[in-house]
């Protein structure tokens, strides 16, 4: 694990620089299990947010960071994060998708797919969610082989739990014996002017990552999608549909009467 340096933020914060995605998701969580001092912990693209309880406390917080990633550098491995051998208690979420954004077929033209082969790959990616951000609810997923390095991450929805939201404990297995994984997909670009008013809902990608619109908003993403699930709901004793480290899947179901 690499981190490029120790930056101050906020009056009672540190900023952690990190290689990549899966160093970032990989440091914050060995932070949570290791800094006693971090009293919050949050994960971005390439940067992990450390959080003290006040400013008398960031010399120790620092000293506690400085020696975890003293102790990282000594390593000659270093356990990656959602490795399969740790998924037993992973969450997954199934979220039921009307396959009918309106960026949907100019992003299979993009991919170079039709627009059937566009759903079926999307559905076949294991999807984790990385970080939020952007609004309350909202999560980058991305593939989860961007987080394990593994280029054989294949999984199908047998034995899962829950559906158009529902949450539960990973049940899927390994893939039979000689499947192939299935494909990415390629990176997409946003698109060139935001859309003023994004419905809550919506399925999209940008760059590499993919999200659901917790609530209406503005929004460059390209749609390919709409869902039902409430992603955030203040009503719910955790808000959040989705947390840091779920699986999540997406199920397709018919444009007009949600049937599969």
């Amino acid at each position: 694990m690499t981190t490029t340096r120790i930056r101050p933020c906020g009056e009672a914060a540190l900023m952690l620089d990190c290689a990549d995605l899966s160093a970032a998701v990989e440091l914050a969580r060995r932070v949570e299990q290791q800094c006693p001092e971090a009293v919050d912990v949050v994960a971005g693209a390439r940067t992990v947010l450390v959080a003290a309880r006040d400013a008398s406390e960031l010399p120790e917080l620092r000293r506690e960071l400085e020696e975890l990633l003293a102790r990282d550098a000594r390593e000659a491995q270093v356990e990656r994060p959602f490795t399969r051998h740790h998924d037993a208690g992973v969450r997954e979420v199934i979220l039921d998708v009307r396959y009918d954004g309106p960026d949907l077929s100019e992003v299979a033209d993009l991919a170079g797919l039709s627009t059937d082969a566009l759903i079926r790959r999307h559905q076949s990616i294991t999807w984790r969610a990385a970080f939020g951000g952007f609004a309350p609810g909202f999560f980058y997923l991305v593939d989860e082989r961007d987080l394990t390095g593994d280029a054989d991450v294949s999984e199908d929805l047998h034995g899962a739990t829950g559906a158009n939201g529902g949450r539960g404990p990973a049940g899927g297995g390994p893939s039979p014996a000689g499947a192939q994984p299935p494909a990415r997909l390629p990176v997409v670009p946003r698109l060139g002017s935001p859309r003023p008013r994004v419905p809550a809902g919506s399925v999209g990608l940008a760059d590499r990552f993919c999200a659901v619109y917790p609530g209406a908003s503005p929004g460059g993403w390209r749609l390919i999608g709409a869902t039902d699930a409430l992603l955030w709901d203040p009503d719910r004793p955790d808000p959040a549909l989705l947390a840091p480290g779920d699986r999540v899947r997406f199920r397709s179901v018919h444009p007009r009467d949600g049937s599969r």
